[in-house]
């Protein structure tokens, strides 16, 4: 497994996704994580924009909790759950594959078998959204996204791009050729320092140092997710992302019928999260909505904690 230099492990990812959502055990994947705004019809890629950073194509997402699920690991459509996420510790502009074509553009999460300098060909864990290629720069994606009926036909008139790789110790995904995308949109685009793009990493301000990975690692290739048993029990009492209030929810797109927009996820404790301290409250076990296993505290957390 990578050694990121952010300090990220299973007891951080628990500690501050736990009050948006619920962890749950999947027959495949192991221990995942589904936000409470989950519905039948939500998409992991429908609320947010991107953004073109000097690391490549960025996902920024409109859920004050997006800058863990959407940066590190994957999303996967489980067939029993539907859309969880499936913990990793490696960081990313965005763990997608693209396709592009004339007029479509599209993009999906990996796998979570996915290894970057590994993997051949571009496998992927759910369907492809797809924007018109003027659109890809919309602030509020949601608002663009073809309907997944159409989708079929535009697949079969685009191409993969899967351009995820290592450059200067970090992933990058370069994704789409930002020239079509300039052309289509009538938009000059620039690339933006990673570090001043904001919620794409644990914490209110991020260097590309904190998001190096081992060199050496990185030459065996970079795996998206780490598969999580159930027997590694977790710390619910570790450290918290330093919260900025609920403002960044605030600009979420308007609801599409039939697919409801993001939502302001209350934590069930009291008191504010800081970035060397922690509520002193513990919050309730997670347990999965349909009656499946519930997710308790380490009796160890020393031990079972998982290093990045």
């Amino acid at each position: 497994m990578a050694r990121a230099r952010a300090e990220v492990s299973l007891d951080f990812f628990y500690s501050n996704l736990s009050p948006h959502g619920s962890w749950l055990v999947s027959a495949r994947y192991g221990r995942v994580w589904q936000p409470s705004v989950y519905r039948r019809d939500w998409n992991p890629y429908y609320d947010g924009h991107w953004v073109y950073a000097d690391v490549g194509w960025t996902w920024v997402s409109d859920y004050e909790w997006g800058a863990i699920p959407y940066h590190y690991g994957t999303w996967v459509d489980d067939p029993e759950f539907g859309w969880t996420w499936a913990p990793g510790y490696v960081w990313a502009p965005s763990w997608v594959v693209f396709r592009t074509g004339p007029d479509y553009i599209g993009w999906a999460p990996v796998s979570p078998r996915f290894s970057v300098g590994v993997s051949f060909g571009a496998p992927v864990a759910g369907p492809f959204v797809f924007v018109s290629a003027r659109d890809f720069l919309a602030p509020r994606v949601r608002t663009c996204v073809v309907p997944q009926s159409r989708t079929r036909i535009i697949i079969n008139n685009t191409r993969i791009v899967n351009t995820l790789a290592v450059e200067k110790h970090v992933v990058v995904n370069r994704g789409p050729d930002l020239r079509i995308i300039e052309r289509a949109s009538g938009r000059s685009v620039r690339a933006v320092p990673i570090d001043q793009v904001p919620r794409v990493a644990p914490g209110r301000r991020v260097t590309r140092d904190q998001l190096a990975v081992d060199r050496r690692v990185a030459q065996r290739g970079l795996r998206v997710a780490e598969p999580v048993a159930v027997s590694n029990r977790v710390s619910t009492g570790g450290p918290h992302i330093a919260r900025e209030g609920s403002r960044h929810a605030d600009r979420a797109a308007p609801r599409r019928a039939g697919q409801p927009g993001p939502q302001v996820a209350v934590p069930a404790r009291s008191g504010h999260l800081t970035a060397t301290g922690h509520d002193r409250k513990t919050p309730p076990s997670a347990t999965d909505h349909r009656g499946n296993r519930k997710i308790g505290p380490s009796r160890h957390p020393e031990k079972d904690k998982v290093h990045p």
